[in-house]
């Protein structure tokens, strides 16, 4: 099968949980087929980071330049930098999302019909919802939206923990874009592939005629060796990329509503979180004692191996959350809010424990630390879920016999014209 891959990024290099997905699909998927990725390209590390993938999996690897708003306004207005002026302009009085006058533009418009003449392709794999525009033209192959996140859903959470109000009528305006924005685009698409159930039943009132198919995020557990348990709790972690929003929010909630405390009672812990080298982290962080904030980090197993317990604070956002499965490959037993645990296919009590609130999410870690068996217990269990739901080759599994029937469909509907 060919597939043409439209992404908004280099996953390579690996910092952030949407990028190991695009990555780790991307491998599996060159395995099976040929594969181009077509990919934008906002700087140096990642025109970088796309000469690695095409050398690493030997797949063909088209880069469009990104026009940012700021090269915009320090040069000379061309063409291509005034279609980004009026689409900013049309999206304000149409009510589009901010989002998608960004991506919109002209120089990844002629790099995929370049790359549509050049070649014949099965699908066409759209990764992320703000790509939709490129998505919408005629005479493409059947498409696919790679969801990684209901964007509506994201922002309207962030706007519940906002505390600023200007910030807060802004973000719930921008939900309310969002929303009227999906609910047009879903039923565009051949297929969309939603992160989980959860996510997929709110497609599925956003756009009843939208395709679905479940494609979770995942792990590749068989490569990663879980560590012991230890009789005493010393190290707690929070792994979280800056550049998502959610994960800023996250670390401040952590770091002010609970660590305090959590200390207070337990004076040996210890606090890292990791890629979290961020103004607003060490703001938070201020005055904190046994804590470690470390900058972006290239593997991040060996802070799973210190950690004795993995905390998912997350209080905003949607999709599902990579941290968490890298805890249960690791044999890290995990602590979550509900909305942290979104979508993953777990128990509380049987697979990590939930704590919604500063209380309940400090009681939860306390009891791990009290009870050495069920620590024990938890990480087992969980391990044994990721290998068996979340392995980066069974997703693909299902994505290609999706994909088949698609591409199926299509060539059965062009015979019969």
């Amino acid at each position: 099968m060919r597939l043409l891959i439209l992404s908004p990024i280099s996953p390579l290099p690996i910092f952030t949980g949407g990028r190991q997905r695009l990555y780790q699909i991307t491998r599996e998927q060159a395995r099976r087929h040929e594969v181009t990725f077509l990919s934008f390209c906002r700087n140096e590390e990642e025109r970088e980071g796309l000469a690695q993938l095409e050398r690493e999996l030997s797949i063909r690897v088209v880069a469009a330049p990104f026009l940012s708003l700021k090269q915009v306004l320090r040069g000379k207005i061309g063409p291509d930098a005034l279609a980004l002026l009026r689409g900013r302009w049309r999206a304000r009085r149409t009510g589009l999302p901010r989002d998608i006058p960004i991506w919109n533009q002209p120089a990844m418009h002629r790099a995929l019909a370049q790359e549509l003449a050049r070649a014949s392709y099965d699908i066409l794999q759209v990764e992320w919802p703000y790509l939709a525009p490129y998505a919408l033209r005629p005479g493409l192959p059947p498409t696919v939206l790679i969801t990684h996140d209901i964007f509506s859903v994201g922002l309207a959470r962030r706007a519940e923990v906002q505390e600023d109000a200007r910030a807060q009528a802004a973000l719930r305006e921008q939900a309310r874009r969002w929303e009227s924005y999906e609910r047009i685009i879903y039923p565009r698409f051949s297929l969309v592939a939603a992160m989980s159930e959860t996510d997929a039943a709110i497609i599925r009132n956003r756009a009843p005629e939208a395709r679905i198919i479940l494609s979770p995020n995942g792990v590749g557990a068989r490569g990663i060796q879980p560590g012991p348990i230890r009789p005493r709790v010393r190290q707690l972690l929070f792994v979280g990329s800056p550049t998502h929003e959610p994960n800023l929010d996250a670390a401040c909630w952590l770091l002010t509503a609970i660590w305090p405390r959590l200390h207070a009672r337990h004076p040996h812990l210890t606090l890292t979180l990791v890629n979290l080298d961020h103004p607003r982290v060490h703001a938070c962080a201020a005055g904190a004692a046994n804590v470690r904030i470390t900058g972006r980090a290239a593997d991040v197993l060996p802070f799973y191996r210190e950690a004795d317990i993995a905390l998912a604070p997350i209080r905003a956002g949607s999709g599902t959350r990579l941290k968490i499965l890298e805890a249960f490959a690791a044999g890290v037993p995990v602590v979550s809010t509900g909305i942290g645990a979104e979508g993953l296919e777990v128990v509380p009590g049987e697979h990590l424990l939930l704590g919604d609130t500063p209380d309940a999410f400090l009681a939860a870690v306390e009891r791990l630390m009290a009870h050495p068996q069920l620590r024990q217990r938890l990480a087992a269990n969980a391990r044994s879920l990721v290998e068996a739901r979340y392995d980066w080759s069974k997703i693909v599994d299902d994505l290609d016999e999706a994909y088949t029937m698609v591409a199926r469909s299509k060539e059965h509907g062009t015979r019969n014209k």
